[in-house]
Formats: structure tokens, sequence, C-alpha cells
């Protein structure tokens, strides 16, 4: 029997209602959320713009912010990638205004809509950012929603999660193949026993594709899904003879990189 293995704080992370715009829309979509109080203060950077209370805070969670994105570029190696406008973070004094403000439920530690990151002030603030920014990327690099790649897209956030924690997430007993790459959490609630399973398993084998193929394989691998080749194509195209199918990708990651 798998044992259900915790979490990271963001993977249960929630979405708001999808309303608005695809992330790709040049403007930041407005969520149907209660703003900041007056007098809240704003600063924009090279990629964000951050909304909160104070100006010090303010420029703390931009420095951070952009430190993570950083990380994240150095990952996928997507330097020639260019967002379409800054991401918005709007960060909430504390988890009580988050929640009042939002409607999140209690677990939730931030919230993504659009190209927008909503959260609040607090230990978690890094995970949420390294956790929901990768999705930001992911989605907008990938132009349109890319729901056959759910592994590629969660695994991605949380490995970028996992390194800004510190801590990588225990695997156990690896999910099959097919029913790994079948498997959507979102239909299993957060009290499956699989979906923390899935998730650990999906940040393993991107990190296994990330550090034991490179960054630049790993590039190369989501702009061959990008362009619409299947995964045997753009792990052959990408990775030449380590990994010759998709199949021989997972073979190698259950041997070595659990």
């Amino acid at each position: 029997m798998r044992k259900a293995l915790p979490l990271l704080l963001l993977c249960g992370c929630a979405a708001l209602p999808e309303t608005a715009p695809s992330p790709s829309s040049a403007s930041i979509d407005r969520a149907p959320v209660a703003p900041l109080d007056p007098g809240a203060y704003a600063q924009a950077s090279l990629h964000f713009k951050v909304e909160t209370y104070g100006a010090d805070r303010a420029r703390r969670i931009s420095d951070r912010a952009e430190a993570l994105y950083q990380t994240i570029m150095v990952d996928t190696n997507l330097f020639s990638f260019m967002p379409s406008g800054l991401y918005e973070l709007v960060i909430y004094a504390d988890r009580s205004e988050y929640a009042a403000k939002t409607g999140q439920p209690e677990w939730s530690g931030g919230a993504a809509y659009g190209n927008a990151i909503y959260s609040y002030d607090g230990p978690q603030l890094d995970l949420v950012l390294a956790h929901e920014m990768t999705h930001l990327v992911f989605h907008e690099f990938m132009a349109r929603p890319r729901r056959d790649l759910l592994w590629v897209d969660e695994g991605l956030a949380v490995y970028e999660e996992s390194k800004a924690a510190g801590r990588g997430m225990p695997v156990g007993q690896p999910i099959p193949m097919t029913e790994m790459l079948a498997f959507v959490p979102m239909e299993h609630g957060t009290d499956s026993s699989m979906v923390g399973l899935w998730y650990a398993q999906a940040g393993s084998m991107v990190r296994y594709l990330v550090e034991r193929g490179g960054t630049l394989g790993f590039y190369q691998f989501l702009q061959a899904l990008k362009n619409g080749q299947d995964r045997d194509a753009a792990i052959r195209s990408s990775y030449g003879a380590r990994w010759g199918t998709f199949s021989g990708f997972y073979e190698d990651w259950k041997r070595n990189g659990i």
C-alpha cells in the first residue's frame, strides 16, 4: 500500500476562479478579491509590481521575487523568454487579511489569477512565490493551457518550491508511468493519498531532467513540447542518446533519481 507523504505548503495552493483572459494576456488581470487597505505601497522592478504595506516591505519582497525569478530562469534556461508585462504580487499583511479578502481556505498560502499572485507576508511567502511564479512563467511560455503537461507544470513548481524551502520531497514507491501521466490531482481532493505522492514524484522527475539532463536539455525539452512534439520526440531531440524515449527516461529516473 502506498503511504501518503506530506506536501510542501504550496502544493495545496489554490487558483482563484478563472473568469479573466489567459495568463499570456499583455495586461495583468484583476481577481475578484478585496484590495489592500488605502495607503498601501506599490513598487515596480524588472519583472514585478509589488503591492503591500510599507516601502521597506515592498523592497524586501521585490528583491526576493527577483532572486527567485532568476533561479527559475537558470534552471529552465529561459533567458530568451520575455514576459509580456510585469507580474503583479499583492501581499496582504497577514493570513487573516488574506483569507478575509480573497475567500481562500485556511490551508491556502497563496493564490494565482491571470498574471497576479496573492499571498500574505510570513514565513511561507518565499515558497508561495517560488511555486506560483513558476506556474506563471510556464503558462506564459507555453502560450496556451497544457493539461497534457500537468506533471511538468506542477513538477517544475514543486522543484522550485523545494529549492526555496531548502529541502526535497521524498518519493517512496513510484506511481507507474501511464498512471502518473494521466493523474489529475484537482479531481481527487486534498485528502487523497495519491495527491501527495503525485506531487512529490512530479517534482522529482523534473529535478532529474534539470539536474541530470542539464538546463539546456530541459529548455530544449520545453521548447519541443511547446512546438507540438510528443513526449518521445521531445526527449529524443533534447537529450539524444541519454534517453531515447520517455519510458527510457522514466526507467532511468526510477533506478537512479529517487
